[in-house]
């Protein structure tokens, strides 16, 4: 092998161990951090701001997104492979410095319960395992969704409708960008009506009864049917992910919100979200369905609709 090749090859193991530290930092900071700016949330309010702690996390994707697409743009490849690449994680750390600065100017927040004996994470375990559970179901068509829709769609276009890598990438940073109003308008919506469960249940009931008309609706080498199938899934999914923070937290009772609110969102994501993808593509090849996806989908919205439907209390004052 070349040096230029054990270059690469090295590069992409220290980005493979980045990403894996990367992934439990941000998963065990993202609950965390939209706990904390709910739980200061004025009266009335939740629902909307729950929407754009969702949205915060799409705009760091889609900035990410755009800042490769820019740096293949304006650098010639030997430059992108030289030094180009270095840039955006230049970019990241100047991020990282203000995300620090917002950490010590945060107000604090009032201790709720004594110490806890042993580890905080494993006390809930033991003592709210039915309680973490529940909010897993209610996750799981979020985790599903969210990786079919805007992960593996790209390649689905490409393999089973044969559209090309820039339209299917176009199509797909354009349902992403119209994620952001979808959600905003559910957190105004959930607020109005008083409450996430109704606006999060007619979702996943929709999920439930059209993923596959819209996957159909997908199945061919049209854009527009293609697009208007995505945003309509995009309007199914984002709806949901913008409403499952502020559900997690009015859910979930103060003295156990953040250990038990992280295993119930990151555990789905990381688990069944991850393996979505993976598990879709077999699943294509092995059956030769190419709807198979979209029952995958039909499933995780079952899931998570019946989960929801147990929380029959209202659930403002953090019932579980």
């Amino acid at each position: 092998m070349s040096a230029i090749g054990v270059a690469r090859s090295q590069r992409k193991s220290l980005f493979l161990v980045k990403a894996m530290f990367q992934g439990l930092s941000v998963g065990g900071e993202w609950t965390t951090s939209f706990t904390y700016l709910l739980e200061h949330a004025p009266p009335g309010r939740r629902g909307l701001l729950s929407a754009i702690a969702c949205c915060g996390g799409m705009l760091g994707v889609l900035a990410g997104s755009a800042t490769g697409a820019a740096l293949a743009g304006l650098l010639s490849p030997e430059a992108l492979d030289s030094w180009g690449w270095r840039l955006p994680f230049l970019f990241g750390f100047v991020v990282a410095i203000a995300g620090f600065l917002l950490r010590r100017t945060s107000v604090g927040v009032a201790e709720i319960a004594g110490p806890s004996a042993g580890l905080p994470l494993v006390d809930t375990l033991r003592h709210h395992f039915r309680l973490v559970v529940r909010r897993t179901g209610v996750t799981t068509f979020l985790a599903v969704g969210f990786y079919l829709v805007f992960l593996y769609i790209v390649g689905w276009l490409q393999s089973v409708d044969g559209v090309g890598p820039a339209r299917a990438l176009t199509i797909n940073t354009a349902s992403m960008a119209a994620m952001i109003p979808i959600a905003l308008a559910a957190g105004w919506l959930s607020d109005r009506l008083g409450g996430r469960p109704p606006v999060m249940l007619a979702a996943m009931a929709a999920a439930f009864v059209g993923t596959v008309p819209l996957f159909l609706l997908m199945h061919q080498n049209a854009t527009l049917p293609i697009v208007a199938g995505q945003i309509a899934l995009v309007i199914l999914v984002g709806t949901v992910s913008a409403l499952t923070p502020a559900f997690m937290v009015e859910a979930t009772p103060p003295s156990v919100r953040c250990t038990a609110i992280a295993p119930g969102y990151n555990i789905p994501n990381g688990l069944l979200g991850g393996m979505t993808p993976l598990a879709a593509a077999w699943l294509v090849e092995r059956t030769g369905v190419d709807l198979s996806p979209a029952f995958m989908m039909t499933a995780a919205a079952a899931v998570s609709f019946a989960t929801l439907w147990t929380f029959r209390r209202p659930l403002a004052q953090g019932s579980p």
